[in-house]
């Protein structure tokens, strides 16, 4: 019996396909280029009819090597989603080959996530996996502990900042090159002039920024996760993908008491992230996601996808003037109308924010987008601006999807 066993394991090693040719599926009249293709770990396993245990997937179209990423998701220690960029014609598919190899090589990053404690003021810094909210709200305090004042974001086109204090707030940084930033900034130099890669092009102020979250209570926005204990965790980091996740225990509004994750993913090649937000001990709240509107006096709302509802502000609202175009995707389930903050006399002000259902443990999707006129000319009009939102949303409402061919 011992040996029939093994005679079966070996014949069935022998039968693993050394390779597998798919077809990537563009269901839209639009040609899709550089965008994500996901597979999950199950999905690949059954088409390979073996399991991929020490092994990645390399991506092959042609004789080219597509870059790609395997990430480890739910931190089980084994990879849960193999990714890559496709490129496919309006109304069409194309053909990629899918190779388990035992390592892959490395790929020109195009996203990266920056979390470092200072252990000498500009010179020498700790890169963290994990860290924990500051109590309070002063930028002299918060930027005396972390390089970025919390954990910046970036791909190759934006960047972002969570102040990892009791702000919560989401910043910008604009960018005019494709290589990675944020490693080297906020050590002594001053962002808010422009430099060679760019510059901090959002003011604040108390408003809920590049759209950080809020609870909305007896008609009031609680800035998401005050007062409770807050931390920061990184999850993968990759050079299509990076995702990190703030969570807040114990978060009192009212007399409920919640368990908040916020996880944020930022993709190569957009001038976006993606925010999804669980919430624990819920019933059904109005969580909200906010665009300060410190310079705008207009919020263009556009309901014309099928899955998703826009919204927007375009001005000359970046730091020195420049336009500036802000929006988020919110799911069409989800989506509870929209507001504005007060003016003033209120802990969240200056803000358009969307109503988002949030059930218990139920998460919901989101997307911020920050489109600058420096980083791309097609943001110089609104006309630009409005229309890539649009594309935007129809490649979120019909992804390109993976078959086995």
């Amino acid at each position: 019996m011992k040996y029939l066993v093994i005679l079966l394991l070996v014949l069935l090693s022998a039968c693993k396909p050394k390779e597998r040719t798919i077809e990537v599926v563009n269901t839209l009249p639009v040609n899709r280029t550089d965008e994500p293709v996901i597979i999950q770990r199950q999905t690949l396993e059954r088409w390979f009819h073996a399991s991929l245990k020490g092994e990645q997937i390399l991506v092959l179209q042609g004789k080219d090597t597509i870059p790609s990423q395997c990430d480890d998701t739910d931190g089980d220690g084994a990879w849960d989603e193999c990714l890559f960029f496709g490129n496919v014609p309006a109304s069409s598919t194309s053909e990629y080959r899918l190779m388990p190899v035992r390592e892959l090589p490395l790929f020109r990053p195009r996203t990266n996530v920056r979390m470092a404690k200072i252990i000498e003021m500009f010179k020498k810094y700790e890169e963290l996996n994990e860290a924990e909210r500051i109590k309070g709200t002063d930028t002299k305090v918060t930027s005396t502990v972390y390089q970025l004042e919390g954990p910046g974001w970036e791909n190759d086109r934006v960047a972002f900042r969570n102040y990892l204090d009791e702000r919560n707030g989401m910043d910008i940084f604009g960018k005019v090159v494709d290589s990675m930033v944020l490693d080297f900034i906020g050590r002594g130099d001053d962002y808010h002039s422009m430099g060679p890669w760019g510059m901090d092009i959002l003011k604040v102020g108390n408003s809920l920024g590049a759209g950080a979250i809020a609870l909305l209570h007896a008609d009031t926005l609680v800035r998401g996760g005050i007062p409770s204990r807050g931390k920061y965790r990184l999850i993968t980091e990759g050079p299509l993908r990076s995702r990190f996740v703030l969570s807040y225990e114990d978060w009192k509004v009212g007399e409920a008491k919640y368990d908040l994750y916020h996880t944020i993913t930022i993709w190569g090649g957009t001038y976006s992230y993606e925010s999804t937000v669980k919430l624990k001990n819920s019933g059904r709240d109005t969580l909200v996601a906010g665009i300060v509107k410190l310079h705008s006096d207009t919020l263009y709302v556009m309901q014309d996808n099928p899955k998703y509802i826009i919204l927007a502000t375009y001005d000359k609202q970046a730091f020195n003037g420049e336009y500036l175009g802000l929006g988020l995707i919110v799911p069409r389930d989800a989506y509870l109308g929209w507001n504005r903050a007060p003016e003033a006399g209120h802990d969240v002000v200056s803000t358009y924010y969307a109503k988002i259902l949030a059930e218990n443990n139920r998460p919901v999707t989101f997307r911020f987008y920050a489109c600058w006129e420096v980083s791309d000319k097609r943001f110089a009009s609104r006309e630009g601006f409005i229309d890539y939102m649009k594309e935007e949303a129809g490649k979120m409402a019909f992804p390109l999807q993976a078959e086995l061919k």
